[in-house]
């Protein structure tokens, strides 16, 4: 199953992030194969305001596991986040 990980960024959080950035990529790089694919959300400006992730999981309890570990939830960075369960259809690498 997929799911889809949203943050939404404190209001402060810019420099925190930038700052934290480069062990948020190794974490979700690291996981390998169950990491599909991630970007910020970003306002009018292009400046980061929170992720979407994507990522493979068995259940929802594994994907909100690997939501709890990233550093921009350890680190503060993000004000909430979410796990939903997602279905891809459109785009798949296999389908390309």
């Amino acid at each position: 199953m997929q799911f889809v990980i949203v943050g939404n960024d404190r209001d402060d959080a810019l420099a925190v992030r930038k700052q934290v950035r480069p062990d948020h990529l190794a974490y979700w790089k690291g996981l390998g194969a169950v990491f599909l694919s991630a970007g910020p959300l970003v306002d009018d400006e292009g400046i980061p305001t929170g992720s979407l992730i994507i990522v493979e999981a068995d259940s929802r309890g594994k994907a909100e596991q690997m939501a709890a570990h990233d550093p921009y939830v350890l680190r503060g960075v993000f004000e909430n986040y979410s796990v939903r369960g997602w279905h891809w259809i459109f785009g798949r690498p296999e389908l390309s």
